[in-house]
């Protein structure tokens, strides 16, 4: 959103990948967007692939996965790495449609001070697209001091994990403890389906653990 706000002139447009999991308010802010610049919004099939390839998680036990169930035998649930789920799900369509845009610059909120993000830098050129990240080295009380000249803060920007992009996702486990929290407040549907696949990974790494000892 900041980036929004500070590159707004400059814009062609913005892609939001959608991936049927979404809240509300991520939901306000994709229209709130839409009347700055022209928004192209990409639907995943993020039911389809976790069908496919498991549950996301921060561990991963082998044979619970799609390949070693059939090394092993078949398990009551399967599990895939959170990386390859926010890959399939949000960044690989994000980029396919801009790909068929001819976006050949592509602006990214990636910001040094957070804890996950990719290892490509300002002006890094990657599949011939050149990411440019022009809050690299804001911080976070930067972003929010920067937000309040420009709009109303949402009230969920004071979670951490604060982008909500999958209701049920159960990883991001040290990051996600206060969106855990603010769902099961605010959505108790969404807090019942993330805690069923929150509590299938736990049986699956119980599992997985004893069978080390």
């Amino acid at each position: 959103m900041a980036c929004l706000h500070l590159l707004r002139e400059d814009l062609a447009c913005a892609i939001y990948v959608d991936t049927g999991y979404t809240y509300r308010e991520t939901q306000r802010l994709v229209d709130y967007a839409a009347t700055m610049v022209p928004m192209y919004v990409v639907h995943s099939d993020r039911a389809g692939q976790n069908e496919r390839d498991g549950i996301p998680a921060d561990i991963v036990p082998l044979d619970w996965t799609v390949l070693g169930q059939q090394m092993t035998s078949p398990k009551p649930v399967t599990i895939q790495s959170y990386l390859g789920c926010c890959w399939a799900n949000i960044a690989a369509p994000l980029f396919e449609q801009a790909k068929t845009l001819g976006v050949t610059e592509l602006v990214y909120g990636q910001r040094n001070q957070e804890t996950h993000k990719s290892p490509a830098r300002h002006g890094t050129l990657v599949c011939g697209i050149t990411r440019l990240h022009p809050i690299e080295d804001w911080t976070d009380q930067q972003v929010m001091d920067f937000l309040k000249t420009k709009m109303e803060i949402p009230a969920h920007y004071a979670i951490r994990h604060s982008s909500l992009d999958c209701y049920d996702c159960p990883a991001f486990h040290h990051e996600s403890s206060d969106r855990v929290a603010w769902t099961k407040e605010h959505y108790p549907k969404f807090y019942d389906a993330y805690r069923v696949r929150k509590l299938a990974i736990e049986s699956a790494l119980v599992e997985a653990y004893s069978g080390l000892s």
